[in-house]
């Protein structure tokens, strides 16, 4: 009963506080934490520019799958956004560092956004254990002002799933193993679960698009107090 307990309770989503310790990534928690800046409704996003997925500097294996999730989603919450590979284009036109500020700003300026939108990894990688195995990406990101670098919004999450289980017989043994090993071999888990962490975390990036009203129905704006400052 304890068990089923813990398994629900770790089935829901929680959306906490940036600093909160309960943010903190584990095998068992499923937590977005997230933290919006008074200046992001000041000046409120109608463009952004998806900046490369880099882990350590380098651009890794799952990046285009990262960067792809980012775009799809956030085009949700904004008129406009500028994908990889408009982004790579104009930056080989303009020559520019994307490392360095004044080659993000200049970016953006030719793109016409004022925001760029950043993700690096975060919260530890998967484990693989024969009998069990767990996947999991974990993100953290962030939107920046392009012609200052000040971080108007971030979150981060850390999406997983797991397969197999205990050997408590010789045959759940070698069926736990199969199971295993085939999810770990699964190419499109990683797809699905970067569209689960990107959406999860975007979830707490206040929609200020507009959209189109239903009949008798009012819609406020978000207050910066309803979501953590």
């Amino acid at each position: 009963m304890l068990a089923m307990t813990a398994l629900a309770a770790c089935a829901e989503t929680r959306y906490v506080a940036y600093e909160d310790d309960e943010a903190i990534a584990s095998l068992f928690s499923r937590s977005v934490a997230f933290k919006v800046a008074g200046a992001y409704y000041r000046d409120p996003p109608d463009c952004a520019v998806v900046m490369p997925f880099l882990a350590d500097g380098r651009r890794p294996a799952n990046a285009a799958i990262i960067e792809n999730a980012l775009a799809r989603h956030l085009s949700a919450k904004m008129s406009r956004v500028v994908a990889a590979a408009e982004r790579r284009r104009l930056a080989r036109t303009l020559a520019v560092d994307l490392s360095r500020v004044q080659g993000r700003a200049a970016l953006a300026r030719a793109a016409g956004c004022g925001f760029l939108v950043e993700a690096v990894p975060w919260g530890g990688e998967g484990a693989y254990a024969l009998v069990w195995t767990q996947a999991r990406i974990g993100l953290e990101v962030r939107m920046i002002m392009a012609r200052d670098d000040r971080v108007v919004w971030r979150a981060r999450h850390a999406a997983t799933r797991s397969e197999g289980g205990l050997p408590l017989s010789p045959f759940s043994a070698v069926t736990n193993t199969l199971t295993a090993a085939r999810f770990n071999a699964d190419g499109d888990v990683a797809f699905s679960m970067a569209d689960d962490a990107v959406r999860r975390i975007f979830e707490t990036l206040p929609a200020l698009r507009p959209a189109a009203p239903r009949r008798g129905r009012v819609i406020k704006p978000l207050k910066p107090s309803t979501i953590g400052g």
